[in-house]
């Protein structure tokens, strides 16, 4: 401690101060050995640095130490040096020697801080004050070693101002050096340079800092001699010696340096030698002639060649033929110019190997400079492997593209983030959204700037949920498509997370469900409304009550847990859940299957209702019944009123039976009185009487017959409504038909002069299959009341093939017409027009109704179109096929039978004497029976050549009789003898029956002798007479050709009538003829063919048998197109009307016309007009006077008597009005004159 004080200057001490003065030589010196030293320590710290030896790492720092610590203590001595005292200064040797130990120590540091190559602030202010401090203890150790006359003290502030210097300059000297050479921002020389001036000033600046705080107490030797001062050579000594210390750490610098060259390049040369060797590429190293120069390992693999084959070689071997000009073209031009476009290129080449295959790589080019050579080193990779995997890319990429074009929806990668930047999507993006895939990969639009509002915010929290659970995201929103459209879709995705976790991006599938969406809503409605409307319930399999809906409860007043878990037999009564059926039913379900029905069940209280129930076993995933769904329906009300249905059902069947019954008795009851009215009316009107008893005898029979009508119109309908009636489907002429329609009506026409016109269309075929008996019970009736309806004009029936298969039959008329209001109920039964029809024309409104009925049970349909006062339209469009061609009958003949035995049963006598007279007066032998036991008993007496048998008879009936009948037949082994029923019955049940007794035909009453003479020739064709005589074949007789006048007045009803009509024919004939000759001329068949049918209707309405044959015969010839057969028709026609001319001609009295004057002339027509006002009045006031209707008849002449017989069956049906409407038509006609 002492010491320490004996150094210390203080302020006061009466020593004076000795002033030295410095040699700037020298200062420079020192300065520059600082500088040096300090750059050469700072090299040998970077040659340190980059060793990788320690030993050498550390041999470089401590030279670099000893010679920064060496320049320190020599650029400190020379400093010292430096300064002129004027005294004599001596060194002490060991402490001046000592004070270099400081120096390297503190140079050692620093060095080793620089060599490092990561320096923290804590270590370089640490190296920083370690060397600052290490050069201060060596600059005052080494002042402390001055030996001379004056005292050398230091002022302690600037001692510590040296030290900071030295520390602060020393750590920034530290510091650049390492930055410098970190930051690379100037060249190695430049920081090298800096770096070490820095650590020289360093240096510099502590000792002469140290100098400043020396204080030197003494005075000057005035005996000292400057030139005596060695100082210079003693620095230049030390300089040199400094200088041969850096030179031998410079040389232990170069060494360590070269050791360390010669090591690197000895690894380089090793490392590039392992290189080459273990390189997968081929590296091939050529001269500028081309020759191989080295070959490594991998270039010998992938052409086969060893690298001591190919040394020397040209490498134009290693490439095809086509490379060969190129290659050496580029050698060529790259020899003149040092310069090639390929240099530092890889292009894809083909090569060649040694066994002459060739394969791809892919070749780079590179060139070597050496010292007095140019070296060009090739690269090459085989692209085998490569091409394979891109190959395999490419295919992966496809199938990629495939299985995402094939994937339903929409796949896509995206980023997660605000916008969702597609990655990836797959291009049914298009469909999805109306945009390309294209749009969203460019990021021109993303999925929310079209998604819904009202979702987006839903969508990020749902999706955010999701992927923080770690879990798959579903969700369900709505977008727009550019076209506007809302759709709904479902996306499905997964999160892509980093190595961290965080979500990186999302894969994801979106689907379109609009359609889904909008079945599921319909669904769900459905659902909804089935719930609210249907009773529903669930059950396990063993019938446990699992849910049921509030319609369920509520409708057999349950609340929900007093079922739940109970069993479905609650529903169900004791017995019906112990039944075999209700067994059953949980069987069904149990195997999967559905099971419905209706059912009765029990409510809460017992109370008793009726559903119905559907149980639907769901199905689970292995497709086994896991649970029942029952849909229930109260069909309480319907079973109530299906009760009461069945009861009026049974109350129906009751009256129907009764109905028919009741139609049976009156069929029987009826026909029976009325078969003897019209039979004997017939046979009175063929004896001798007066013709006012004709006329009486006339109305009874045309009453009688009209009444039938009526009867059948009422049994027609009835077997209608009961689907009873039967067609008989037979092929038919139609021609024929319609021509025996008009020609029936054509009188009835006449008689109103009304124009009856058939209109038949070229395309209309001869022959159809149907139903001709119902067509011409149809057409009758249309064409009737059209008649019936029409006061004046024409009626016209109009028949037009529509197709193959369809036949419209349209009747118009120019009658009253019917009001629009009224067509609808035109058809219905009992119905006209109007409520004055029937009382003005007569008539019960069965007709249409029958009418329509029957075309809808042909299979078509009737309309009608009218309008008042322009007539109507009925048209039938009837499916009709095309028929084959009949033998046609000959017409206008009568069937005379041979002498029968007859046997006639009947329990009805007037039936009995009817027939007896009918058959009796064509020379049959009648025997007749009251009942079937005589008429067996009959049978086994004698043999009988025909039975008539009637079907109702008391004791046994007609079925029981000729069942007998047949028993003894087989029995005695006798001829079946023909058997036909007579019964008044229209029924299609007795009919059959009748058959299945035996009998053989079958004969309606009233009896039509025309029909039962036909009945009777049917049944005896192919029988043999059970007598021992067989009776006479059946011969045909024809009748007076020219005209059948029977016929005739029977139709007219009126002979002098009958007669003017003849008379016009006759006189009309010659007219036709000329047309009909005039048209043959002009070879005009369909006209010819018109003209002949409408002379053929008028001819069979005038009963002319061979003048309609004829006109019939030449129809078909023109229609045929047979010109040259209808001149001899032509002939034959003309032959025909002369006779009858002649005929008519011949007959007594008068002509018709002086008939029908004679006639009038001898009445009192002023007396008639009388009658008829008083007859008028007695109409309007709706009384019968019998006396004046016997007046009128009596006293009109026979050309009024159509209108008088009119009038009479008015009055006699009671239609009051109709007959003041003939009156008045009457009234005009004789005030006309028309006589």
């Amino acid at each position: 401690m002492i010491e320490i004080q004996h150094f210390i200057y203080r302020d006061g001490d009466p020593t004076p101060l000795l002033y030295g003065t410095y040699d700037p030589w020298l200062v420079a010196l020192s300065v520059t050995i600082a500088i040096g030293t300090s750059v050469l320590g700072m090299q040998l710290a970077r040659v340190a640095r980059k060793q990788t030896s320690l030993l050498l790492k550390q041999a470089s720092i401590i030279a670099g130490s000893i010679s920064l610590g060496a320049g320190i203590w020599a650029m400190h001595f020379i400093g010292m040096m430096a300064l002129n005292l004027c005294t004599r200064v001596d060194y002490d040797t060991f402490t001046t020697i000592l004070s270099m130990a400081p120096a390297v120590v503190a140079s050692w540091y620093a060095l080793y801080l620089l060599s490092g190559d990561k320096l923290t602030y804590q270590r370089l202010w640490l190296g920083g004050t370690l060397v600052g401090a290490g050069i201060g203890a060596m600059h005052y150790t080494g002042m402390l070693a001055m030996q001379m006359a004056p005292v050398l003290k230091f002022d302690i502030q600037w001692v510590l101002v040296s030290v900071v210097v030295a520390v602060v300059l020393a750590t920034s000297a530290l510091w650049t050096g390492l930055h410098l050479n970190q930051q690379k921002r100037l060249s190695s020389l430049y920081s090298l340079v800096l770096s070490g001036s820095l650590m020289g000033i360093a240096i510099a600046a502590m000792h002469y800092t140290g100098m400043a705080s020396a204080r030197i107490l003494g005075t000057a030797d005035q005996q000292y001699n400057a030139l005596n001062n060695h100082s210079s050579s003693l620095s230049l000594g030390i300089f040199l010696v400094t200088t041969l210390i850096a030179i031998l750490a410079a040389a232990i610098n170069a060494l360590i340096h070269y050791k360390q060259m010669l090591h690197s390049l000895q690894y380089n040369q090793s490392r590039l030698r392992t290189i080459l060797e273990t390189a997968v590429d081929g590296i091939i190293t050529i001269d500028m002639n081309g020759r191989i120069l080295s070959f490594n390992h991998a270039a010998e693999q992938l052409f086969g060649w060893k690298n001591e084959e190919m040394l020397g070689k040209d490498t134009t071997i290693l490439m095809p033929k086509a490379y060969s000009v190129r290659h050496n073209h580029f050698l060529k031009n790259f020899g003149k110019n040092g310069q090639a476009k390929i240099l530092g290129v890889g292009r894809e080449v083909t090569g060649v190997r040694k066994d002459g295959s060739t394969f791809p790589m892919r070749l780079a080019i590179g060139k070597a400079d050496i010292p007095g050579e140019t070296v060009i080193v090739g690269f090459i990779t085989d692209l085998t492997q490569r091409n394979a995997m891109k190959t395999a890319v490419r295919e992966r990429d496809e199938q990629l593209r495939s299985l995402m074009s094939n994937i339903p929806g929409v796949t896509f990668r995206c980023l997660y983030n605000q916008d969702w930047k597609m990655l990836l999507i797959s291009e049914s993006v298009k469909d999805l959204t109306g945009w390309t895939a294209e749009d969203f990969l460019k990021n021109k639009l993303s999925f929310s700037s079209f998604t819904h509002s009202d979702d987006s915010t839903r969508i990020a929290t749902e999706v955010e949920e999701a992927l923080a659970k770690g879990e798959h995201y579903a969700i369900e929103y709505r977008i727009r498509h550019r076209d506007g459209r809302e759709k709904w879709v479902s996306e499905v995705g997964c999160a892509i997370r980093d190595k961290t976790g965080a979500v990186q991006m999302l894969d994801g599938v979106i689907l379109d469900v609009t359609e889904n969406k909008l079945k599921n809503a319909e669904f769900e409605s459905i659902a909804r409304a089935i719930n609210q409307s249907t009773s529903v319930a669930e059950f396990t399999m063993d019938g446990m009550i699992l849910d049921a809906n509030p319609t369920f409860l509520t409708l057999l007043g349950y609340e929900k847990h007093e079922i739940i878990g109970r069993h479905h037999s609650i529903f169900c009564s004791a017995q019906d859940a112990a039944s075999e059926r209700y067994r059953n039913k949980w069987q069904a379900l149990n195997r999967g299957e559905f099971v419905q029905g209706e059912f009765k069940r029990l409510g809460k209280n017992g109370s008793e209702l009726w559903i119905h129930a559907s149980y639907s076993p769901i199905l689970n995933a292995d497709g086994k019944p896991s649970k029942v769904l029952m849909f229930m329906i109260d069909i309480s009300a319907r079973i109530r009123m299906e009760n009461d249905l069945k009861e009026a059902k049974y109350k129906a069947e009751q009256a129907a039976s009764a109905k028919a019954t009741f139609l049976a008795n009156m069929s029987h009851e009826i026909r029976t009185p009325m078969n003897a009215v019209i039979g004997f009316s017939e046979i009175m009107m063929d004896t001798n009487m007066q013709d006012e008893q004709r006329r009486y005898m006339h109305t009874i029979n045309s009453s009688a017959k009209s009444l039938l009508h009526l009867l059948n119109d009422i049994l027609d309908s009835a077997k209608l409504e009961k689907g009873k009636l039967e067609l008989e489907i037979v092929d038919f002429s139609l021609h024929e038909l319609l021509d025996s329609i008009i020609s029936t009506l054509w009188v009835q026409a006449r008689r109103k002069h009304l124009e009856l016109q058939l209109e038949l269309a070229p395309n209309v075929a001869p022959y159809y299959v149907g139903a001709p008996d119902r067509i011409r019970q149809v057409l009758m009736n249309l064409l009737g009341n059209a008649i019936k309806f029409t006061e004046q004009g024409h009626v016209k029936l109009v028949v037009t093939q529509l197709d193959h298969q369809q036949v419209s039959f349209s009747v118009m008329d120019s009658g009253i017409g019917i009001p629009q209001d009224r067509l609808d109920v035109i058809f219905e039964p009992f119905t006209q027009a109007d409520s004055s029809m029937s009382r003005k024309f007569g008539g019960t409104g069965l007709g249409t109704t029958i009418s329509k009925q029957l075309v809808e049970l042909m299979g078509g349909h009737l309309v009608a179109k009218s309008e008042i006062g322009s007539g109507s339209c009925f048209t039938m469009i009837l499916p009709l096929q095309l028929g084959t061609v009949q033998i046609e009958k000959t017409k206008h003949q009568a069937y005379a039978l041979p002498a029968l035995r007859i046997l006639v049963a009947d329990d009805i006598r007037q039936n009995l004497d009817l027939i007896s007279i009918l058959l009796g007066r064509d020379g049959h032998h009648i025997t007749t029976a009251s009942n079937g036991i005589e008429a067996v008993q009959y049978f086994n007496q004698q043999p009988f050549d025909l039975i008539l048998m009637d079907v109702q008879m008391p004791q046994l009936d007609g079925l029981g009789a000729a069942t007998q009948i047949r028993t003894i037949e087989t029995a005695q082994q006798l001829a079946r003898t023909p058997i036909i029923a007579l019964t008044a019955s229209v029924l299609q049940e007795d009919r059959t029956a009748a058959y299945k007794a035996g009998m053989d035909g079958f004969a309606s009453k009233p009896v039509d002798i025309d029909a039962l003479t036909r009945e009777m020739i049917r049944v005896l064709n192919g029988h043999t007479s059970t007598g021992a005589d067989t009776p006479p074949s059946l011969q045909l007789h024809t009748k007076n050709d020219t005209i059948d006048l029977e016929k005739g007045l029977a139709l007219w009803g009126n002979k002098p009538l009958y007669f003017q009509e003849l008379a016009r024919i006759v006189a009309d004939i010659p007219l036709q003829m000329a047309r009909l000759d005039s048209t043959l001329e002009q070879q005009n068949p369909q006209q010819l063919a018109g003209l002949a049918h409408a002379s053929k209707g008028i001819c069979g309405n005038l009963a002319l048998p061979a003048l309609y044959a004829h006109f019939a015969i030449l129809e078909k010839q023109a229609m045929a197109g047979d010109l040259v057969s209808a001149t001899d028709t032509l002939h034959h026609i003309s032959t025909a009307w002369h006779t009858l001319r002649t005929w008519l001609a011949a007959q007594p009295a008068t002509t018709p016309a002086s008939m029908m004057q004679a006639d009038a002339a001898a009445y009192d027509i002023p007396m008639l007009q009388t009658q008829l006002t008083a007859l008028a009045q007695a109409a309007q006031l709706a009384e019968l006077d019998d006396k004046r209707m016997q007046a009128v008849s009596t006293m009109a002449p026979a050309i009024y008597q159509p209108t008088i017989q009119l009038i009479l069956n008015a009055f006699n049906d009671f239609e009051f009005e109709l007959a003041a409407t003939h009156i008045v038509q009457l009234q005009s006609q004789i005030q006309s004159g028309a006589h």
